[in-house]
């Protein structure tokens, strides 16, 4: 065996924790990790840079910069020239929004052949011989960059409904006697269809008019047991039919656009509800993923094929959260595209020529925001279920570690890193009720049975409530605050001789703040712009004043330090290091960066 390896594989896993991998691995339910750590380096203290949110630690990890370094400063950037509200912020998952370089980018300048798959802010390619697929989303097909807020848009759909009930992301129909239906061999007592016209959720350009059936039918009892989904009312065309709690087959066909041009999508769909009667009834349409413009070059994304796997939007976290579906419709969305990712990650390392693969996968990061605070409830069948969907959710991305290390074959060095961990949910903090009371921000007056009363009301984020022109200090974005300066920022109003003692002003009056229902004290640190150069934040993409939160308040990472041990969670990162060359079974537990994985490959 070689004593330096001859390739090099990171597979990145978003909000990994390392003390619940361990905690799993002692189980023995996680093979692929626990062989990993026994082969070679495990991290016991790998701390991440801060903020601890997805963009710039991804891109930490690809460059081995600071935030400040590479510009990525936090998962939104703030539109140049716009007012400091966060009206004018848009996600940051483009390559050209990084300053610093990616190591695919000087490996390909060294003539080296690179694979970068599902890396957060990788899209657009800037290399001449690698191959890139997806990184403007959290997924492939789905666009988050420059696109302001939360939204997302996914080519062709995200998740959908076909249901009677009302739901978001739905299409919402009723059932009619069946009539006109041809070659079904029993159409059973009287059937019910449904006209179905899809909304395709979130899609980036809407297709045509698209018109489906759903016909549901009786098994003999007078009981409705199965629906069947059919382009047309000619049975031969029907997509599948499926009894309550049956997932399709992969499912591939064309879906015509305005202009009269078609696209190819594959999907997979479930029967998650269906009465008896079919008074209730939901039929999950998988996203729809076009078959190209998610890869460069274009043709790879023909060749990324998996016969079980399918991509699916957020894993179906915002369904999970609305209650659109169950906890095992959840875990099941993930472990198709867990699947997928395994299946066409291996395809790439098998049939490409390769010296560098790295990726990134997701459904560890949405686990935590559905079910991190039922882990720790006082209600035992709500904690139950979330450990549970915890568990399954490790185990699906240990299978997924599985094929790709299998993949990645000898005299190969893998890294397995996550970017941040979590903590369980916290009280809301709102930087507003520390700067209003303290003078620095003016609240919008209101009058009449609306009017503004601190005590009662949470000021928006958006800063819809307050008067910027009267502001001296606007918060921004997850982690900082604005001095309102005269000359720099649009409507500016404080004078540039008081810049710094604004921003004392600041900082005492987010320290002096004490939340009033818990008695606590919400911010952990406060630091000036120059003093958060320690943070490896700085420059033009930083606020004057750069805060974090104590981690039993807020959500679970972003405005947490990377110190922060909590409840059930943490925000160090998971790092285990394998191959020619390297110890096994040492545990590193002096401190180090995920920053580090760069200079060391």
């Amino acid at each position: 065996m070689a004593t330096k390896p001859k390739r090099v594989a990171i597979i990145g896993l978003d909000c990994a924790l390392p003390h619940m991998i361990e905690k799993y691995m002692e189980e023995g339910i996680l093979p692929a990790f626990k062989s990993l750590r026994d082969k070679g380096v495990w991290a016991e203290n790998c701390l991440v840079p801060y903020p601890t949110v997805t963009p710039p630690n991804w891109a930490a990890i690809a460059t081995g910069a600071s935030a400040g370094t590479h510009g990525i400063t936090d998962f939104h950037y703030h539109v140049e020239g716009e007012a400091l509200d966060n009206g004018h912020i848009r996600q940051s998952f483009s390559s050209d929004r990084c300053r610093a370089e990616y190591i695919w980018d000087a490996l390909d300048k060294e003539g080296k052949k690179c694979i970068v798959f599902n890396y957060p802010s990788s899209w657009p390619s800037h290399m001449k011989n690698g191959i890139v697929v997806g990184g403007e989303g959290f997924t492939p097909g789905e666009r988050r960059a420059d696109m302001p807020q939360l939204d997302s848009e996914f080519s062709l759909s995200g998740d959908q409904l076909i249901t009677t009930g009302y739901y978001p992301k739905a299409f919402r129909g009723e059932f009619k006697e069946a009539d006109g239906w041809q070659n079904v061999d029993a159409m059973g007592e009287d059937p019910l269809e449904m006209e179905v016209r899809l909304p395709f959720e979130d899609a980036r350009v809407k297709p045509a008019n698209t018109i489906w059936y759903a016909l549901v039918r009786q098994n003999g009892d007078e009981t409705y047991d199965r629906v069947t989904l059919s382009p047309t009312k000619n049975f031969k065309d029907a997509f599948f039919t499926l009894k309550a709690g049956e997932w399709s087959p992969k499912i591939t066909t064309k879906i015509r656009m305005p202009d009269d041009s078609q696209r190819e999508v594959f999907f997979r769909c479930k029967l998650v509800e269906l009465s008896e009667d079919a008074e209730d009834f939901r039929l999950l349409v998988g996203a729809m993923v076009e078959n190209g413009g998610w890869t460069s070059p274009p043709e790879i994304a023909r060749v990324l094929v998996s016969e079980e796997g399918c991509i699916h939007a957020q894993g179906g976290m915002v369904m999970a959260m609305l209650d659109l579906i169950d906890m095992d419709t959840y875990v099941e969305m993930n472990d198709h595209l867990s699947t997928w990712m395994a299946d066409a990650a291996s395809t790439l390392m098998r049939n490409k020529e390769w010296d560098f693969f790295i990726m990134h996968s997701h459904p560890i990061d949405w686990m935590y925001h559905v079910v991190i605070s039922d882990m720790a409830s006082p209600d035992p069948a709500k904690r139950e279920r979330a450990w549970k969907v915890h568990r399954r959710m490790y185990e699906i991305e240990d299978r997924m570690l599985a094929k790709i290390v299998e993949a990645a074959g000898k005299d190969t060095l893998l890294v397995v890193v996550s970017d941040h961990g979590a903590t369980p949910d916290g009280p809301t903090f709102d930087p507003y009720k520390a700067l209003v009371p303290a003078g620095l921000a003016t609240p919008i007056e209101k009058k009449g049975p609306q009017e503004f009363e601190l005590r009662e009301r949470v000021l928006s984020l958006s800063t819809a409530a307050v008067d910027i022109s009267r502001s001296k200090a606007i918060p921004q974005r997850e982690i900082y605050v604005y001095v309102n300066l005269k000359g720099r920022d649009k409507g500016g109003i404080v004078e540039p001789e008081d810049y710094e003692k604004v921003q004392q002003e600041i900082i005492d009056a987010l320290y002096g703040y004490v939340d009033p229902a818990t008695g606590k004290r919400p911010v952990a640190l406060a630091l000036t712009k120059k003093d958060a150069r320690l943070l490896g934040l700085h420059g033009d993409r930083v606020g004057d004043v750069v805060y974090a939160l104590q981690p039993w308040f807020g959500s679970q990472h972003g405005q947490i330090l990377p110190t922060a041990d909590y409840g059930v969670g943490s925000l160090k990162a998971v790092l285990c290091m394998a191959g020619p060359g390297l110890k096994k079974g040492f545990r590193l537990e002096r401190t180090c960066s995920i920053t580090d994985i760069v200079p060391t490959v």
